[in-house]
């Protein structure tokens, strides 16, 4: 009887211990039109405003996917391009968003900032 307990107990414990580690997998990330219509909310964008940071995100999504495949190897050129991609896009914001919302903005950019976290590298 005491073998079949402690079995139960190192199984009990072992499911657990997975379904924990799964939950950390997840992360923020998320789908990212969910992250942009998050965004928007926060930022009380009207509707054409959204309309036009919805486009920025898009473009900005589908321009790091094809700069990504492009660079593959070479980290450093491609996180310049990243900077600079960024960088532009800033530039687009701040032409759509009143300087309220641009500043909530650029606080929650930092928010989500992965090396604001001690995620990034060191």
């Amino acid at each position: 009887m005491k073998k079949v307990i402690g079995l139960f107990l190192v199984i009990l414990i072992s499911t657990v211990t997975v379904f924990a580690q799964n939950g950390n997998r997840k992360g923020k990330k998320g789908d990212p039109s969910q992250r942009s219509e998050k965004m928007i909310s926060e930022l009380k964008l009207d509707d054409k405003q959204a309309a036009e940071f919805r486009k920025v995100e898009a473009d900005f999504r589908e321009q790091m996917k094809k700069e990504r495949d492009a660079v593959k190897e070479d980290r450093r050129k491609m996180r310049e391009k990243m900077v600079a991609m960024r960088t532009e896009k800033d530039a687009q914001m701040k032409k759509i968003l009143t300087d309220e919302q641009y500043k909530l903005y650029q606080e929650k950019q930092k928010a989500n900032s992965p090396r604001k976290k001690g995620h990034g590298r060191r």
